[in-house]
């Protein structure tokens, strides 16, 4: 009975989360998100000191400012749970922060994440800087972005998911607050009305 119950919160929280991004700046979240311009990449790894934000052949680049010291390392197909600044380099102007869940690979991060997560190590804290190939292209994303913007994240790898219950744990922590509350109120009535049954049938 306790595991049906159990099973049946993380199956509400989960149908909640859905890779939503979390909310503490709603209006900017979902840019995070957002589907790539392109698929895929074959360029290499440019130098961060030496990034350049008028060469159109500029690459992803990347910088440890902390190298994790835990076993876990993010690679493809891992799903994660990382913190994040995020910026235009243009300017310095932060567009949004926050922590979000999410499996590497899978298209749910722009592809600067996908590929410059990679090789992180739980604990550990890099610094991005994406071209916009491989961010929001010309579009951008809104009035928060601007077209052929060039971003730089930082970002703490908190946590690498080893299973299904804590990938969806790992999601409801990364939820807009007010829906977890929500679907807690909701879960918690279901739970009390099954309670309620089971004691009236015995």
């Amino acid at each position: 009975m306790k595991q049906q119950i159990f099973l049946l919160t993380l199956l509400l929280l989960s149908a909640a989360n859905g890779f939503v991004t979390p909310s503490a700046t709603s209006s900017t979240r979902q840019h995070v998100i957002m589907q790539p311009i392109i698929s895929s990449s074959s360029l290499k790894l440019g130098s961060f000191d030496e990034y350049s934000q008028t060469d159109p052949d500029q690459d992803l680049a990347y910088e440890d400012t902390l190298v994790g010291t835990t076993d876990g390392v993010a690679m493809e197909g891992k799903f994660v749970t990382v913190a994040y600044k995020g910026q235009l380099m243009s300017n310095k102007k932060v567009f949004d922060e926050g922590q979000i869940s999410f499996r590497l690979g899978d298209n749910k991060v722009i592809k600067g994440w996908d590929r410059g997560l990679i090789g992180m190590k739980v604990g550990g804290k890099r610094v991005l800087k994406i071209p916009p190939q491989l961010a929001y292209g010309d579009r951008g994303a809104g009035d928060v972005i601007p077209g052929g913007a060039h971003l730089q994240f930082d970002c703490e790898l908190k946590g690498i998911a080893s299973n299904a219950m804590e990938e969806k744990m790992a999601e409801a922590s990364s939820m807009n607050p007010s829906k977890v509350f929500f679907y807690v109120f909701v879960a918690g009535s279901i739970i009390y009305d099954v309670l309620k049954y089971q004691m009236h049938v015995i």
